[in-house]
């Protein structure tokens, strides 16, 4: 099940699939497998290196969503004041929708705690995004 998310989510950074698609697919894998009793609360992002070590500490989701509207309000808001943003920043900026990074939020709060991204390279460099 975890691996099919991770799938789902980097079709959605690729640009295969729609975010109203995503969550779809995500809604029946909830449907075809047991998931956990718990929710998720918080996101929590490791990154080592050799010379770094980066532990924010876990973040939970209402903040990540009063974040995320805070975000993209200032990015509206720069979009009507400021004419000379390039253009991919501009298409970037509306082409995000905060409804559609609510219902992705809520879909991984309803699949519980996971690994979303676990990547080692072989220089001792470690990204981890944990669903807590």
């Amino acid at each position: 099940m975890k691996e099919e998310i991770r799938n789902i989510l980097e079709a959605i950074s690729k640009g295969d699939i729609t975010t109203k698609a995503a969550i779809t697919q995500i809604k029946n894998i909830s449907t075809i497998s047991n998931l956990p009793k718990r929710k998720a609360s918080k996101l929590k992002i490791i990154v080592k290196d050799e010379s770094q070590n980066l532990r924010l500490p876990a973040i939970p989701f209402w903040l990540l969503d009063l974040l995320i509207g805070m975000g993209l309000g200032l990015g509206t808001i720069t979009l009507k004041f400021i004419k000379d943003i390039d253009d991919d920043t501009r298409l970037i900026l509306e082409s995000i929708n905060s409804k559609d990074l609510r219902k992705i939020i809520n879909e991984l709060k309803r699949h519980g705690p996971f690994e979303m991204v676990d990547i080692k390279d072989g220089n001792n460099t470690t990204v981890k995004i944990s669903i807590l």
